[in-house]
């Protein structure tokens, strides 16, 4: 996974990439409000957006022909069935600072100048969409387009709530069928950009001049999307990019090894494979630890249980330690209709979102003081949610660390109350950072069973790849 340096240094490669590669505004381009359509979760409002969308794309396409000294390179010319990475680039922005009433449905109450993160995880995977929807429309056939997983996001600096906000996405690497997606937030300079080119499309597809922006990357975030034929279901082969320069080869090869990587951790989950060594070990080190406590919930106290562990008297549990099942909540959700997608489902960014909130709830009651997100790591959409259908969402603390770091898990089931099933439709991790505060004992998760342990490893894998 990407470390915070490795995301930094990648944000600067592709801001730079971007900036070469990607075609001056127009001046004459029609408004709109972008960013608004962008958001809906309406089916009708959506195909509204995606027409309008290509409409505008033709209109700056044809705005912005490149003259004879621009003509592309003849290995452009000659890849008919190749694209390249400025061919699918999308921007749009929150105009925090030059309008408060955005602002005002993205402050988060629950810490001072922080923000609603589970309504960006929204903005992101919409964006996602269109950028991949962007790039597949180059392709003769339509086709559906889905996320397939969410590879990582990764919060590189603090989203500021009084500043405006560029958040742009491409595509940056590309196999059979499948795309990843890196998305970008960049803060803007004050009075460097007009409201009016927010809610246009000016910048819709061309990156903003150096002048405008701060230079202060705040997130990175890779998207899976999955082509499949509307028709049969199966894969639908994509057309290939078309690399144009050295930063882009790296972007490139970054994508093919974060694909490598995940199928190599496929095969080592520990569903699959036994825990190393060195994690039985730990495991053994907690066992004999968390068998010393007495657990308060444990009826056996009442009717007479012994106490004694081992030939040792039971000891209470510390203060500063949390058993992993206590930190437990559930959140049951009704789906409607105005929460599906453009293909009817229900949508990708509002499953997050609810995650997400959930996963917060869990960290701050177990921690006991304001939390903030740090990432996001591998979410894969496993089945598409029908509307109506009953989700649950069910998240706990898998595993801390002594420096405030908390690793959420959150599990969301698809419940079919007439056939009384109940399947895996997504799994998430969340690591978040206690602040510290006064009075307030810093605490550590402690498992109780095998069951337990293995979601603390799991926890620990995840939270080491930062």
């Amino acid at each position: 996974m990407l470390s915070r340096r490795s995301a930094q240094v990648l944000a600067s490669s592709l801001h730079s990439s971007v900036q070469k590669s990607f075609p001056a505004p127009s001046p004459s381009a029609p408004t709109t409000n972008i960013l608004a359509e962008v958001r809906t979760r309406s089916a009708a409002r959506s195909n509204l957006w995606v027409h309008r969308f290509n409409d505008k794309l033709s209109q700056l396409t044809a705005q912005s022909q490149p003259s004879v000294d621009q003509a592309p390179s003849p290995s452009i010319s000659a890849a008919s069935s190749r694209l390249r990475m400025s061919d699918s680039f999308v921007q749009v922005f929150l105009p925090f600072r030059s309008d408060p009433s955005v602002a005002e449905q993205y402050q988060n109450p629950y810490a001072t100048g922080a923000i609603r993160m589970g309504k960006i995880l929204e903005e992101l995977d919409a964006l996602a969409f269109y950028v991949s929807h962007t790039y597949a429309s180059n392709l003769e056939r339509p086709v559906t387009i889905a996320t397939a997983s969410v590879d990582r996001i990764d919060l590189i600096s603090s989203i500021p709530i009084d500043q405006d906000i560029s958040i742009f996405g491409y595509v940056t690497y590309t196999g059979n069928s499948s795309m990843e997606v890196t998305i970008q937030m960049e803060t803007l300079l004050p009075d460097k950009v007009h409201p009016a080119d927010m809610d246009s499309a000016k910048y819709i597809r061309s990156k903003l001049p150096d002048e405008a922006l701060s230079g202060s990357h705040l997130l990175t975030a890779k998207f899976i999307m999955v082509t499949r034929d509307p028709t049969t279901g199966k894969a639908a082969p994509l057309k290939q990019l078309v690399l144009e320069t050295e930063e882009e080869r790296k972007i490139f090869e970054e994508g093919a090894a974060n694909k490598a990587r995940k199928q190599s951790e496929a095969q080592s989950g520990l569903t699959k494979r036994a825990p190393s060594h060195d994690e039985m070990t730990l495991v053994h080190n907690m066992y004999m630890e968390y068998r010393k406590y007495v657990e308060e919930r444990d009826t056996r106290l009442k009717v007479g249980f012994s106490g004694i562990v081992g030939g040792a008297t039971a000891l209470p549990k510390p203060a500063d330690i949390e058993w992993m099942r206590d930190t437990r909540i559930q959140n049951i959700m009704l789906t409607f209709p105005q929460d599906r997608n453009l293909h009817g489902k229900v949508f990708g960014g509002w499953l997050m979102r609810l995650a997400f909130e959930l996963g917060f709830a869990s960290a701050f009651m177990f921690s006991r003081a304001p939390v903030k997100f740090l990432a996001l790591d591998d979410i894969s959409f496993r089945r598409p949610v029908e509307i109506g259908a009953i989700l649950d969402f069910e998240a706990q603390v898998v595993y801390t660390e002594p420096t405030g770091e908390i690793v959420v898990k959150v599990v969301a089931h698809v419940v079919e109350a007439e056939k009384g099933t109940r399947d895996m439709s997504n799994e998430f991790w969340f690591t978040f950072k206690s602040y510290d505060q006064e009075g307030v004992v810093r605490k550590r998760i402690m498992p109780r069973s095998y069951h337990d342990c293995m979601l603390y490893l799991e926890g620990k894998r995840r939270f080491e790849r930062e």
